[in-house]
């Protein structure tokens, strides 16, 4: 390996804090201690002070956003020899990844492409022609899971790399519950797609069979206030807890209070926070988009149940609090299957592409 090589990576940056973000930090700060100088390139650049007045208007901001992005990758191309770029495929590919493309391959840099989001399927068959072009420019795609890799077979006849999301073990230590108690946590965005609500909503029936159950739901977004109004409706005030945004460093501490990892998205691919889950040993019980079932191996390493079906949710949830020893069974599988996303058995395969 050249210990001096200098990797840019390109990928949104906190705020706000996401999935892509925290693999793009950690990757950065693990390449930094392999002896590789690292440029990071927000995507979400910041505006200038001077011109920060046009935050206030959403289409001037969004424009200014991206040309300030674009300024600040090209002068960074000034210093580097290989791009690795996280992208998902949402409105946010075409204002951003995709001219971003276009520059990288006139500068003739070398550009790898990390492909996320368990909308993969939907947009490329909406915007195939489109995406072609510029995805045969790309040197090389890496994909975090099974899923992503079939998708991009079955459309572009591209077989990415896998490069599995990244588990900090350090951070998320493993605790054994040999008492499962009905205390459970979900630790997502709350925005429309990872349906916080069916999440309340099973929790709400599992409140009728265990009074003194809880919830906590770590995280924030624009479905905060609708998600609030609901548990008060369900008069669940007093065992529902909103601990909103938490800083990355410090959310293995919420893992710890809780019992049981409960996740009800409706689009996904893989999920760092169910890593977390199985690094922390909380049994998990999910429903089944994307690429969840790529990573969750349904009664071994954790429980599948159909997208949106809140019974069905509320349902396994209480068998595991019913059968505890298949809880902690499950638990201890999933912890095995962490390794395979410890950085010990990634960096070989990402050195190499680098």
């Amino acid at each position: 390996m050249n210990k001096r090589k200098t990797i840019c990576i390109v990928s949104p940056y906190p705020p706000p804090l996401g999935g892509m973000a925290i693999q793009a930090q950690k990757m950065g700060r693990l390449l930094k201690e392999s002896g590789y100088d690292v440029v990071a390139v927000k995507t979400n650049a910041d505006i200038p002070p001077p011109l920060a007045f046009l935050s206030r208007f959403k289409g001037i901001r969004t424009i200014a956003t991206v040309l300030f992005f674009l300024k600040n990758l090209n002068s960074a191309l000034n210093r580097t020899s290989v791009v690795y770029f996280f992208t998902g495929f949402f409105d946010f590919f075409f204002w951003v990844t995709y001219p971003a493309l276009i520059l990288i391959k006139l500068r003739k840099k070398r550009v790898i492409l990390s492909v996320r989001g368990g909308g993969a399927r939907e947009f490329f068959k909406k915007y195939k022609k489109l995406l072609a072009p510029v995805f045969y420019q790309v040197d090389t795609f890496t994909a975090p899971s099974g899923f992503l890799k079939d998708v991009f077979k079955e459309f572009f006849d591209i077989d990415p790399v896998l490069v599995p999301n990244i588990a900090d073990l350090d951070q998320f230590q493993y605790m054994d519950r040999k008492v499962i108690q009905p205390k459970f946590i979900v630790t997502r965005s709350l925005e429309d797609i990872y349906n916080v609500e069916c999440v309340i909503q099973a929790f709400n029936l599992i409140h009728d069979e265990y009074p003194d159950a809880g919830l906590g739901i770590v995280g924030d977004g624009t479905r905060r206030r609708d998600l609030e109004r609901l548990v008060t409706k369900l008069d669940l005030k007093d065992c529902v807890t909103f601990y909103g945004r938490v800083e990355h460093s410090k959310i293995q501490n919420y893992y710890k209070k809780y019992d049981v990892f409960i996740n009800a998205s409706k689009v996904d691919n893989l999920p760092g926070t169910i890593l977390e889950s199985f690094a922390c040993g909380l049994p998990v019980v999910t429903t089944s988009p994307g690429g969840i079932p790529y990573m969750v191996k349904d009664g071994k390493t954790g429980i599948l149940v159909k997208d949106d079906d809140c019974q069905a949710l509320a349902d396994k949830t209480i068998e595991l609090l019913q059968f505890p020893e298949k809880a902690n069974a499950l638990a201890k599988n999933a912890r095995k299957e962490i390794y395979s996303y410890s950085w010990e058995k990634i960096k070989p395969v990402l050195f190499e592409l680098l």
